[in-house]
C-alpha cells in the first residue's frame, strides 16, 4: 500500500484533472440542474432529477473548491445557481421539498424525510459559500414544517406525512448531519437542539441494548423490524454514525462513547476477507448481503481518521491502517475506462457491476477524500 502522501496526491489529481472537468461539462444541464447520472462513457443520462442530488452536488462543488480541485469562482457560481433552483423548483407551499422532478419538470413523489434532510444539508453548504439570509430562512421553513407536520408520536419524525407505521433511522442520521453542518455556519440554537434531539433518539432507540448494533428499520413506537428475533444493520451506517457522533463531540464538547463502539462492531462483523465493508449484516454477526457498495468504504475512511485523531497514540496505528485499507478499497471503484467515472457495487464474486455512475455518489467520495486529506497526516 503506498504512503498516505502519494494516495492524497492521487486523489487530488483524480478530482482536479478528471472529476470536476467531466461533471461540470456533462453533469449539469443547460438550465443549471445537476443531472442524475452519466454513462460509463461519460455521457449524460436524462432521468428524473431528485432534490437530494441537487443538495449533494452543492456540497461536492463547495468541497471541491476548498480542496483546490475545482476553480473557486466557478464553484461559487455553480453552487449559487443550484441553490436558487433548488428553492425555486423543488419547494412546496408547506415548507417541504418535493422528492424529484420528472424529465418534463413535473413534481414526482412525496416529501419524504430523507429529502428534507438533504435539502437542509444543501442549504447549509450553499450558506457556507455565500451567507445569504434567504438560504437560512428557507432552511428554517423546512425545520418548521418538520416540527409542525412530521413529528412521530413516540419520538423523531415520520418517513412520510401521516404515516406512523414506517420509521427509519437513516433519514434521521442525515438530519443529524444537516444540523451539524448548520451548527458550523450559524449560531442559532435550533441547530444544536435538532442535533441533540436526534442523537438522543439514536442512543435511546436506534442502538440495540443487547448487541450494540444500530437497527435500520422500525415499526411503530420504534420497535425494530425483526426476522426470527434478529434485525439487520449496515456497516456503512455504523461508520457514518460513528463519524457524525465524533464531529458532534468536537462541536459541543460532549463525549459520545457509542461512536467508538459502533466503529468496532463494524470492524469486527462488517468486513469481508478482502477488506471491503459488506452491505448488510444480521445483528448476530452473520452477513446478510455480501455485496459491497462503494459508499461504506468511504464512511469507514471518515470514521477511522476522525476517531483516530482523538485516540491514544498507542491506538492510532490501528485507525490509520483501517483508513488506508478503506481508501484503497474505495479507489478500486474509481478505476474505470473513463476517468472521473465510478462504479457503485462490488459483487460477492469480486466483479464490479456495470451500471451508470450516479451523481449522488460524489458526495460520499469527496467527503471521504476531504477527511483523509485533512486528518490522515495527523495519525503518523
Amino acid at each position: 500500500m503506498p504512503p498516505p502522501e502519494k494516495t492524497i496526491e492521487r486523489c487530488k489529481t483524480w478530482l482536479s484533472d478528471h472529476v470536476f472537468p467531466l461533471w461540470t461539462q456533462s453533469g449539469i444541464s443547460t438550465d443549471g440542474d445537476f443531472l442524475e447520472a452519466l454513462s460509463l462513457d461519460g455521457e449524460p443520462i436524462d432521468l428524473p432529477r431528485r432534490a437530494m442530488v441537487q443538495a449533494r452536488q452543492i456540497y461536492a462543488f463547495r468541497v471541491g473548491a476548498a480542496l483546490g480541485a475545482c476553480p473557486a469562482a466557478r464553484a461559487r457560481v455553480i453552487v449559487a445557481r443550484a441553490a436558487a433552483r433548488l428553492i425555486d423548483r423543488y419547494s412546496l407551499a408547506s415548507g417541504a421539498f418535493i422528492h424529484s422532478l420528472g424529465t418534463d419538470g413535473s413534481p414526482r413523489g412525496k416529501p419524504d424525510l430523507y429529502t428534507q434532510a438533504f435539502a437542509l444539508f444543501g442549504l447549509a453548504n450553499a450558506y457556507a459559500v455565500s451567507p445569504d439570509e434567504a438560504l437560512k430562512r428557507r432552511a428554517l421553513a423546512v425545520l418548521d414544517y418538520l416540527q409542525r407536520e412530521r413529528r412521530a408520536l413516540s419520538a423523531g419524525y415520520t418517513e412520510f406525512e401521516g404515516d406512523e407505521l414506517v420509521l427509519r433511522s437513516n433519514p434521521h442520521m442525515h438530519l443529524f448531519e444537516a444540523a451539524l453542518n448548520w451548527m458550523q455556519v450559524d449560531p442559532s440554537s435550533c441547530w444544536s437542539d435538532l442535533a441533540g434531539e436526534i442523537l438522543h433518539l439514536c442512543l435511546g432507540a436506534f442502538i440495540d441494548p443487547d448487541t450494540g448494533a444500530l437497527c435500520e428499520r422500525f415499526q411503530a413506537e420504534w420497535k425494530p423490524e425483526r426476522v426470527d428475533s434478529r434485525f439487520f444493520f449496515e456497516p456503512g451506517h455504523h461508520y457514518e454514525w460513528s463519524w457524525l457522533m465524533t464531529l458532534h463531540q468536537e462541536l459541543t464538547g460532549s463525549p459520545c462513547p457509542s461512536a467508538g463502539r459502533l466503529f468496532q462492531i463494524a470492524e469486527k462483523a462488517g468486513l469481508n476477507p478482502d477488506g471491503f465493508a459488506w452491505d448488510e449484516v444480521w445483528s448476530h454477526g452473520v452477513p446478510k448481503k455480501r455485496s459491497s457498495r462503494f459508499w461504506p468504504q468511504g464512511e469507514r475512511v471518515k470514521a477511522a481518521v476522525r476517531l483516530g485523531v482523538h485516540a491514544p497514540q498507542t491506538e492510532q496505528v490501528a485507525y490509520a491502517r483501517a483508513a488506508d485499507q478503506a481508501l484503497d478499497a474505495l479507489l478500486r471503484f474509481l478505476e474505470t475506462p473513463t476517468p472521473g467515472i465510478w462504479r457503485d457495487t462490488r459483487l460477492e464474486s469480486g466483479v464490479f457491476r456495470e451500471e451508470p455512475a450516479k451523481a449522488s455518489s460524489l458526495y460520499h467520495i469527496i467527503n471521504a477524500i476531504d477527511e483523509y486529506v485533512a486528518l490522515r497526516p495527523r495519525l503518523g
